[in-house]
């Protein structure tokens, strides 16, 4: 089973991002997984690149935390 987007949202003010992935448990639960993080750019993107971005971010930031543990 694999992680689905449930939500990611941008903060332009505290330049912060928020990620939520969820995916159902073996015995009939949940697991989510939430990255909290900074994100800047210094292009000028629309609101889904952003999302796109901080969604490509927030994997590599999982990815690593895991190589980690």
């Amino acid at each position: 089973m694999t992680f689905r987007l449930h939500q990611a949202q941008y903060d332009e003010d505290t330049e912060r991002a928020y990620v939520e992935l969820r995916r159902r448990d073996d015995d009939g639960g949940d697991q989510y997984v939430v990255a909290v993080f900074t994100f800047r750019t210094k292009e000028r993107l629309t609101k889904r690149q952003i999302e796109d971005e901080v969604v490509r971010k927030a994997r590599y930031v999982l990815k690593r935390a895991a190589e980690a543990a």
